[in-house]
């Protein structure tokens, strides 16, 4: 299958309000398809990550950032675009915003996903049927139940579990590079930042994996959709009775008497 067919195959199971994303983390340049815009020659505006990413899923545009495009000084050292100087890694920028001291701050910010520094030049995002790239990481956004699927999907032939990580900010790392880095999928609650830069609403939860375990993730959702206990929109049971207030009981009583 090409993209737009993964696309298809994946709003058959989950009919998704917004696109999935392709992630790729650019090497050069070079590798940026015609007609992608970049935030701050063709928008006039410096972007975070996140922000890119909701306009790939609600725009359906592809969208390029470099270092002179982001805005978000943590997503850009996430994405090895940034140095990482002493005063980010021992903690100062988490001290009285997530953290209570800069121990715990160091913590965070020693637990975010990130790429070498210097190794790419930049991001690319695009709604996955127009990704005319391969990605590195696939991003999707759904609600609780559409979120739950996919997680049913991976592991339909694995069983188990699926681990997450959660620390309430640069969840564009988790949701581009964790999954690239670590050749796992996660489920991943939406940050402040992407809340609100990427506008992500109370209903959304995200879900992320390896390009490369697609096919995995499809069979899943086909599989468990044929088996039945599994589907989206979930199936209700219906074939129940229901109860009624007293006063529709004693009506329903004085009803069967005059029979």
């Amino acid at each position: 299958m090409d993209n737009s067919e993964y696309e298809k195959k994946l709003n058959q199971y989950l009919r998704l309000a917004s696109f999935p994303v392709a992630v790729k983390f650019l090497v050069s340049w070079e590798e940026v398809p015609p007609r992608t815009k970049r935030p701050k020659e063709h928008l006039g505006n410096q972007f975070t990550t996140c922000q890119a990413v909701s306009m790939a899923r609600r725009y359906g545009w592809a969208l390029a950032l470099g270092r002179e495009d982001s805005s978000c000084v943590l997503g850009a050292m996430a994405l090895g675009l940034e140095k990482r100087l002493p005063h980010y890694t021992e903690g100062n920028l988490c001290i009285d915003l997530y953290t209570e001291n800069i121990d715990a701050g160091r913590l965070s910010e020693e637990s975010v996903p990130r790429l070498p520094e210097g190794k790419y030049v930049g991001v690319l995002v695009a709604p996955l049927h127009r990704a005319a790239f391969a990605p590195d990481s696939i991003v999707i956004y759904g609600n609780g139940a559409q979120i739950m699927r996919l997680g049913q999907a991976w592991l339909w032939k694995r069983g188990g579990t699926l681990d997450s990580a959660f620390r309430g900010r640069i969840d564009c790392a988790d949701l581009a590079i964790a999954p690239h880095t670590t050749g796992e999928p996660q489920m991943v609650v939406p940050c402040t930042g992407d809340r609100i830069f990427g506008q992500v609403q109370d209903h959304e939860v995200a879900f992320s994996f390896p390009f490369s375990v697609i096919g995995e993730i499809i069979e899943g959702l086909e599989a468990t959709h044929k088996a039945g206990a599994a589907r989206y929109p979930v199936t209700n049971w219906l074939n129940y009775s229901g109860g009624f207030p007293p006063s529709y009981e004693k009506y329903k009583d004085m009803l069967e008497e005059e029979v």
